[in-house]
Parts: C-alpha cells; sequence; structure tokens
C-alpha cells in the first residue's frame, strides 16, 4: 500500500459519482460475504487468481469463455470449490487479486488493464452474485459514510440482464437503497453500464430496455457507455443520442455518462461525446464524462461550460493503469485544476474505490499532491452541492 503524509488535511469530499459496483466493495468484505453465505467459487478465476487448485480438482481448456469487456467468467458446469475448504494463505492470494497495483511498476510488466480485466474477473463470481447484494451495498455505504459522503452513483450491468433478470435485480437493490439511506444516510443511485464495443443494435435493444425499467425504477439515473476505451466515441454515440434526446422531449430526467479520454488513442472521444450531449438537449449536470485526461482543448472545455456537461476525475485509477497527461505527467490534478480555472464543472470519482484502493477523501489528498489547490477543491465541493441539487430535484427518493 502506498504511504501517504500525514500533514495533508482529508479534504472534505461528499460524493462519489463515478465508481462501480464490481470495483467498489473492499476485497476482504466480498470475501467475507462470500464466506458468510457459504458460496462456492469457479476454479477456472482461482486459476486466474493464481491461487493453487484443492488436490483433485482439474480444469479443462473450456472451463473458461470471455465476456464482452474482456472480462473472463466460468463456463456452464465448470468446477466449484466451496470458500471455506481454501486455506488461509489462498483466500489471502483470492483477496489481493481483486485489488490493482497500486504502482505501474508493481505489475511485473503486465499491461496494467490486462491486470484491471483480471481483477474484476476475479471479483465477478462474489461481486455480482444476487445473495450478496443486499450484503454487498451495505458494505459500500458504510465505506461512504466513515468517509463523509452522502451520495454513491454506481453502475452496473445487471440491471440490463436479459428476461426477469434486470428488473429482479433492480427491485432488491431499489429496496436496499432505501433501507441505507434512511439507517445510514447515505444515498444510492444507479446507472446501467453498457459496452462502448457493443454493435450498435445491440446498444439500442439495451437502451430500449433501461427506459422500461427507468418507468419503474426512480433509482436508475441512466446509462454508462464504459470499456476500454480503444475504439471511436462516434461508433456508439448516435443511438445514444437518439435515445436520450427522446427522453428529454418527454421531460424524463436522464444521465448519460460516456468514459471519453481515459487514453491516448482517440484524442476525438471527449469533444464527440459533448456534441453528442448538446445534440441530444440533455440540461445542465446530465450530462458527464468520465476521466477526460486526453483530447481536451480549447473547444472542449468551451463546449464543456457551454452545455453544462460534468467532468469526472479518477486520478488513482489513472494511476493505476498508468495514464498520465499534461506538466508533471500527472494522474488528473492538474488537469482538475485547468478544468476548474476554466468554468467546467468537475468533481471527483474513486472508479470503484475496493479494487483501486482508494477513498473520496484519498482522491482529494492526491489532487492536492498532483497541481490541484485547498481553492480548487473548494470549487470541486461547490460543484458535488449543485449535482446534489439537480439529482435531487430529478430523482427524488420513491
Amino acid at each position: 500500500m502506498e504511504q501517504h503524509p500525514t500533514i495533508l488535511p482529508a479534504p472534505s469530499v461528499t460524493t462519489d459519482i463515478h465508481t462501480h459496483l464490481t470495483g467498489a466493495p473492499r476485497s476482504a468484505e466480498l470475501i467475507r460475504l462470500g464466506l458468510l453465505h457459504d458460496l462456492s467459487y469457479p476454479a477456472a478465476m482461482l486459476r486466474l487468481a493464481e491461487v493453487p487448485l484443492p488436490e483433485g480438482v482439474r480444469l479443462a481448456e473450456g472451463d473458461t469463455r470471455i465476456l464482452p469487456g474482456g472480462i473472463a467468467a466460468p463456463a456452464q458446469g465448470s468446477p466449484q470449490v466451496r470458500l471455506r475448504d481454501l486455506p488461509p494463505e489462498s483466500l489471502a492470494r483470492l483477496e489481493a487479486a481483486m485489488e490493482m497495483p497500486r504502482r505501474p511498476a508493481a505489475s511485473g510488466g503486465m499491461d496494467p488493464f490486462v491486470l484491471l480485466e483480471r481483477a474484476y474477473s476475479v471479483r465477478r463470481p462474489l461481486g455480482a452474485h444476487p445473495a450478496l447484494l443486499p450484503g454487498i451495498l451495505a458494505s459500500v455505504a458504510g465505506d461512504a459514510r466513515r468517509d463523509g459522503v452522502t451520495h454513491v452513483e454506481l453502475s452496473a450491468s445487471a440491471p440490463l440482464a436479459r428476461g426477469e433478470e434486470g428488473a429482479a435485480w433492480m427491485r432488491v437493490a431499489g429496496a436496499a437503497a432505501r433501507r441505507l439511506q434512511a439507517d445510514a444516510g447515505v444515498r444510492i443511485l444507479f446507472l446501467a453500464t453498457i459496452n462502448r464495443h457493443a454493435a450498435p443494435d445491440d446498444i439500442a435493444r439495451a437502451l430500449a430496455r433501461l427506459d422500461a425499467l427507468m418507468a419503474e425504477h426512480p433509482l436508475l439515473a441512466g446509462a454508462d457507455l464504459a470499456g476500454h476505451e480503444t475504439n471511436p466515441t462516434e461508433d456508439f454515440m448516435p443511438v445514444v443520442v437518439a435515445w436520450a434526446a427522446g427522453r428529454v422531449r418527454r421531460g424524463l430526467p436522464t444521465v448519460v455518462r460516456v468514459h471519453a479520454g481515459e487514453t491516448p488513442r482517440h484524442p476525438g472521444n471527449v469533444r464527440a461525446a459533448l456534441e453528442g450531449f448538446r445534440a441530444a438537449g440533455l440540461p445542465p449536470g446530465m450530462g458527464r464524462v468520465g476521466h477526460a485526461l486526453y483530447g481536451v482543448g480549447r473547444r472542449e472545455v468551451a463546449l464543456a461550460r457551454e452545455i453544462g456537461a460534468v467532468v469526472e476525475m479518477g486520478i488513482g485509477s489513472n494511476r493505476a493503469l498508468g495514464y498520465r497527461s499534461g506538466p508533471g505527467r500527472s494522474g488528473g490534478g492538474g488537469r482538475l485544476a485547468r478544468l476548474i480555472r476554466a468554468g467546467v464543472a468537475t468533481v471527483l470519482g474513486t472508479d470503484g474505490h475496493g479494487i483501486y484502493g482508494t477513498s473520496p477523501a484519498l482522491e482529494a489528498r492526491r489532487a492536492l499532491r498532483d497541481g490541484a489547490t485547498d481553492g480548487i477543491l473548494a470549487e470541486v465541493a461547490r460543484h458535488e452541492g449543485d449535482h446534489l441539487r439537480r439529482m435531487g430535484a430529478a430523482f427524488p427518493l420513491a
């Protein structure tokens, strides 16, 4: 773990609006919940985590399949191992594989994004298990309350599961979120994750399902176009714009977040997202760009300011993935400062505090070391307040 100077104050950050459900819970908590529910775990994912398989467990080549987005998963019928049958050293090894190295140098020369896919893959059997959902949300809310955070927005693909599964998931998630707001004082909203590499027709079908779900579940706030940013945003943005514009015309509140500018591969991605928000007529604060570390110049800044788009910076995740930009090759603190000074609404997010071993306050301290100032963080707090007011009005607790 990184050592951080104790002389830096813990700045007040009250939201975490850029985080992913599978990456949010701490690894130790995921394993604790799995043991509590006496779950079994796929042997194929143990092998991926480099955990020795128990004696007598054998794997075949077809016991692992690759899901959209590069996430590995066990094939149906592949061997399972009860978590409680694993020795402590194997559980510790599994826990470590569920987290990203804190520094790129600790990756052992592996592509950091490959490590991220591995971490998500070994988290998924527990993080996506329906029996653990209330406990996972309680853990996330407990961490938020401890950190002084009152509002969390979790991105998850589960709401868009086919058939009745997505609606059933939202019923459980919504009930748990309402209890946690009453008991812990932490508001949780959800965004439905859609893979940015999916075919436009598949994205259109996912958005149609999302439309129906949002009518029934007021804590489901919109869509998150996510995934490894190796394709142009123009590939999918026209479909998203058509969907969002239709909701705007009907007066329906809608959040659209696009992961863009996370990598330098497609420098026009941030601009394409912003132009899409403008074309859809999204109100201020409802069009959001995740990361925006690359491809942000004067035109993008002016457009973001004009339409009231929100930029969500994840300094810890940028650093863990080896993405740097600007003076000093910062992970985002310098970019945060420049956007704030230019009048662009910009906030901090953990991107999944469990998988990156971070917290909102730690993200703020990183920003201070990375080129921001106390005045910049005061502006971040002001933008957080604006966001809370907008989201409270658009998505009142039902």
